[in-house]
């Protein structure tokens, strides 16, 4: 794999990099000098465990909880929309509705990158801390490029859904009266906007010569990965 697809394979984790001060948006292990303890906030702390987290999180995470949404939206006429909304519980109104606002701008992928641009991340932290190498870790991101090219259409629809998903996965834990008005207020959230003024700041040069739609040629299955049964 040459030195522009690994760049490619780094930028689907781009909206990480922007959120981690002294992380590199190219460095195929995340930052340069320091183990990255993913303990307490993943449950990581082993080859093992990255394994099951991407094996899970990766097709069957928080995206799931918003695709029947975007999928409606993206189908339903507008008569049939309302419809639609006045057959379900106020919750799932709620995420409807969101979907409905957001669809947009993240397009039919919905909030698909908020998991595969989390995935990355971890791929990048576990060659840092020595759990997986680059050969392996190159094989794995190629995964998650083809779900993400076939998704999505554009890198800004891409970093867009992340975003997105952002504000959802912020939000999921609010109660049915409160969740309107938190993923309203969320999308102004200080991480948020720490995310997007990163990528407006580093994604134009960074971006400039990785076209969205650019041939990834996946390097040859590891035959130390055999372990993780993987498509």
């Amino acid at each position: 794999m040459d030195e522009i697809q690994q760049r490619w394979l780094c930028a689907l984790s781009a909206p990480m990099a922007a959120l981690n001060t002294g992380a590199g948006y190219d460095d195929p292990a995340f930052c340069n000098d320091r183990y990255i303890n993913l303990k307490e906030s993943w449950g990581i702390d082993d080859r093992q465990q990255l394994f099951d987290m991407l094996g899970w999180m990766t097709d069957d995470g928080h995206a799931k909880h918003l695709s029947a949404a975007y999928l409606a939206w993206q189908r339903c006429l507008p008569s049939e929309w309302q419809s639609l909304l006045n057959e379900l519980s106020p919750r799932e109104r709620v995420l409807h509705e969101f979907a409905s606002r957001t669809f947009g701008s993240c397009g039919p992928g919905g909030i698909l990158s908020w998991d595969y641009g989390r995935m990355g991340f971890l791929l990048r932290c576990a060659v840092r801390n020595q759990w997986i190498d680059l050969a392996e870790s190159n094989w794995l991101h190629s995964r998650l490029a083809l779900r993400a090219q076939f998704h999505y259409g554009s890198w800004m629809a891409y970093f867009n859904g992340f975003l997105v998903g952002r504000t959802f996965w912020c939000c999921m834990s609010k109660s049915d009266d409160e969740l309107a008005v938190e993923m309203s207020r969320e999308g102004t959230s200080a991480f948020n906007t720490r995310i997007a003024r990163g990528l407006a700041q580093n994604i134009p040069h960074f971006l400039a010569d990785l076209p969205w739609h650019m041939d990834i040629d996946p390097p040859s299955r590891p035959a130390s990965l055999g372990e993780f049964d993987w498509s």
